[in-house]
């Protein structure tokens, strides 16, 4: 071989064996066809092979012409593919996003946005694994999942974490509890009901219990457990009074009664993400689409102050916003 081949003498040698004239090559490449032809002999002179001869005034291809064709066609297939899964990452990322999420902000958070991002998104394949945050962190470390939403909080190196809103825990009651005449409950009207908590190793309960420890309240804890969603089933059946997250309490809304508390306990959404790794298109499009729903942070200290904290009204919906910490509550 005298010299390298170049892609225009492929180019122009796969066309006119795909079309068989040099006419159409040339209309098919946008060239003309002295240019076709004079590639053709570039190909020839540089491989020395004979790959067309003329019969009855057109070209046929030689025996070595069909092999080398073969050759060539299996190269441009694999450039098609590539093209194929560049226009594949382009729409819609690598097709496959995987969420590791909290039961609580699965339950509470995401059905929303997932049902905006899969109408968008319709080719999408959605994994979404709920666990505790720790074995999330598991997960994220072993490349299982793409990032992880969590109310809990995540010490690592390899990891970078992102508040993305701030909200504060709620009292969740029975339809017709007394407290439910109340729009915003202080911690020690809950000391004298039965009630349903999570255990010591939540957020939740370490600030809870570390506010009634400063006041020298007790509380009187009838069931515990370590699931929200426990606990909202728990207290819509009427055993007890409980503090949970607001997302977890939205989805038991017209079931029970949600409620403020006072001083506030605040529940962070975080969202955790490799630092080893860029995030996807796919899981840049979703994060967004999720910063886009949630609220802003209602315990910004900017934030205005709330209004009278008075008797809610019977007719009032259950509330799930929180407001700043108010001023003297209900008695």
């Amino acid at each position: 071989m005298s010299r390298p081949l170049n892609f225009q003498q492929i180019q122009a040698f796969k066309t006119v064996m795909e079309t068989g004239t040099t006419t159409r090559a040339a209309q098919i490449l946008n060239t003309t066809q002295p240019s076709i032809s004079r590639r053709l002999s570039e190909l020839r002179a540089a491989t020395g092979l004979e790959l067309f001869d003329l019969y009855n005034g057109r070209l046929r291809p030689t025996r070595e012409g069909r092999q080398l064709y073969e050759s060539v066609r299996r190269h441009f297939e694999g450039l098609e593919k590539i093209e194929t899964a560049v226009h594949v990452l382009r729409k819609s990322g690598t097709g496959v996003l995987r969420i590791g999420s909290t039961p609580t902000l699965a339950a509470g958070l995401l059905p929303g946005v997932m049902a905006r991002f899969t109408r968008q998104n319709p080719g999408v394949y959605i994994s979404l694994q709920t666990f505790g945050t720790p074995q999330l962190r598991d997960y994220l470390s072993q490349g299982l999942i793409d990032f992880i939403l969590t109310t809990g909080h995540v010490e690592d190196p390899s990891m970078v974490s992102t508040r993305l809103q701030r909200a504060s825990a709620v009292c969740v009651l029975p339809t017709g509890h007394p407290l439910a005449a109340h729009r915003t409950l202080r911690l020690d009207h809950l000391r004298r009901h039965r009630l349903v908590l999570l255990d010591d190793n939540d957020d939740i309960m370490v600030a809870m219990r570390a506010r009634l420890r400063a006041r020298n309240d007790q509380e009187d804890v009838m069931v515990e457990t370590n699931s929200s969603l426990t606990i909202c089933a728990l207290v819509a059946a009427g055993v007890g009074v409980g503090v949970v997250n607001p997302f977890v309490a939205k989805t038991f809304a017209g079931r029970l009664a949600i409620r403020a508390l006072h001083p506030t306990i605040p529940v962070d959404i975080s969202l955790v993400r490799s630092v080893a790794l860029a995030p996807s298109m796919l899981a840049s499009r979703f994060v967004d689409m999720l910063t886009d729903q949630v609220l802003p942070d209602p315990l910004d200290d900017d934030a205005p102050p709330p209004g009278d904290p008075s008797p809610a009204p019977s007719s009032a919906p259950p509330s799930i916003t929180m407001p700043a910490p108010p001023g003297p509550a209900d008695p």
